[in-house]
């Protein structure tokens, strides 16, 4: 059966085009009919105007741009009343009465809205500061405001979860190649310029950290104030905490990846490792690729109900501990324990031993127990999202 063009279907779930678009038409047509026969203004478009711009893409962004609005627009109408009571219109009021909207508009936060408010304080003055335009304005903000508020929470607000849950198993993906690219290779003597290009690969894990991280930004303003919401109660905490251990994860492999890379530097190389350390070697990295992309899967089951991976990731973990064990032994040998390259070694194994247990399965499983029940608002918790705009800054710097 063929589907309208204006129905999107993508990963098999059926998607809607224009919702946004349609909303927001209603929302204009809604305002203006309610304002028509409440305001003694014989064409109120200002509140289909308000109402066109509070719709946004999320709930929670529709009530913070309604709010900002009328609070804008109510700061604009009182300097121009104040200011059309002393002073006549002329070029230097107008100036003070834009410069003192626009530090108003600072000093209450309205961010982008903060060019409201001496729009509205001039308009008003350019009627002479009339309280029947003033009280005009106002109102018909504040209709526009609650209409769009109330089209932006009846109709579809959407939920931002599966992408940034894609975005997540889609970073697990690549790292998961990044570490079966340099199994593959180190199998064969590898050479320095093969190392450079490994680490490149790992430091370009960086950005889909960074993509990752503001699509759950976007998830977590979706899941806010959304009564969608209260199905996925652990959604925002299992994104985030996957997340966390997956950077980790990344930093670790750009570790493993430094390792092998001083390595070519030292004299003996290839007596070093030889042929059955790099064996071992390639086994232990493709293990640790299947427990990395199994762990972006687990994450993605845990949020959309995909269905139980858990099992799966026991399984290549527990693989690449046997074989982390076997490259230990042969790195004990007694030629080798001569050679004074035992803290790369060492690096090296620890490396792996961190990136191993960034992705454990048994602490997954202690830390899912250990969430308590959020709000049925799904905000997220204070503490939480302090950490997440701190660790902005430094997933920038791990980056560089």
């Amino acid at each position: 059966m063929r589907l309208p063009s204006f129905v999107l279907v993508r990963d098999g779930r059926v998607r809607l085009r224009g919702v946004r678009t349609m909303k927001s038409t209603l929302a204009a047509v809604t305002a203006y009919a309610v304002a028509l026969p409440l305001s003694d203004n014989p064409r109120p478009v200002l509140a289909p105007l308000t109402a066109l711009l509070v719709v946004q893409l999320t709930l929670y962004d529709t009530l913070r741009t309604g709010l900002r609005r009328v609070v804008s627009v109510v700061a604009g109408v009182l300097v121009a009343v104040g200011l059309s009571t002393w002073l006549p219109l002329t070029w230097w009021s107008l100036g003070i009465a834009v410069a003192g909207s626009l530090v108003l508009g600072r000093l209450l936060r309205l961010g982008a809205e903060v060019s409201e408010v001496p729009i509205s304080a001039m308009l008003v003055l350019a009627v002479g500061g009339a309280e029947t335009a003033a009280e005009g304005r106002v109102y018909e903000t504040m209709i526009g405001a609650v209409v769009g508020v109330v089209i932006g929470s009846v109709i579809a607000p959407p939920l931002y979860v599966r992408p940034a849950s894609d975005a997540v198993q889609d970073l697990a993906r690549v790292a998961a190649s990044v570490l079966r690219k340099v199994s593959r290779e180190v199998r064969e003597e590898y050479t320095r310029e093969q190392t450079e290009r490994w680490l490149d690969d790992a430091r370009g894990l960086g950005r889909d950290v960074l993509r990752a991280d503001r699509a759950l930004d976007k998830a977590a303003d979706s899941l806010r104030y959304n009564p969608r919401a209260w199905s996925r109660p652990y959604a925002g905490a299992s994104l985030r905490s996957g997340l966390d251990a997956l950077e980790r994860s990344a930093v670790s492999l750009r570790g493993v990846c430094r390792s092998l890379a001083d390595l070519t530097q030292a004299e003996n190389t290839e007596r070093i490792y030889g042929e059955d350390v790099r064996a071992a070697l390639s086994d232990l990295l493709a293990d640790v690729a299947d427990a990395v992309e199994s762990y972006g899967a687990l994450i993605s089951s845990e949020v959309v109900g995909a269905g139980p991976e858990d099992q799966r990731l026991r399984e290549s973990l527990g693989n690449a501990w046997e074989d982390r064990h076997r490259l230990a032994d042969l790195l004990r040998q007694e030629e080798r324990m001569r050679e004074d390259q035992w803290t790369t070694h060492g690096a090296l194994t620890s490396h792996i031993d961190r990136l191993l247990r960034d992705v454990d399965s048994d602490a997954r499983a202690e830390l899912r127990n250990s969430w308590p029940t959020p709000p049925p608002s799904g905000l997220a918790h204070p503490v939480q999202t302090a950490r997440s705009r701190l660790r902005r800054p430094l997933r920038r710097t791990q980056r560089r």
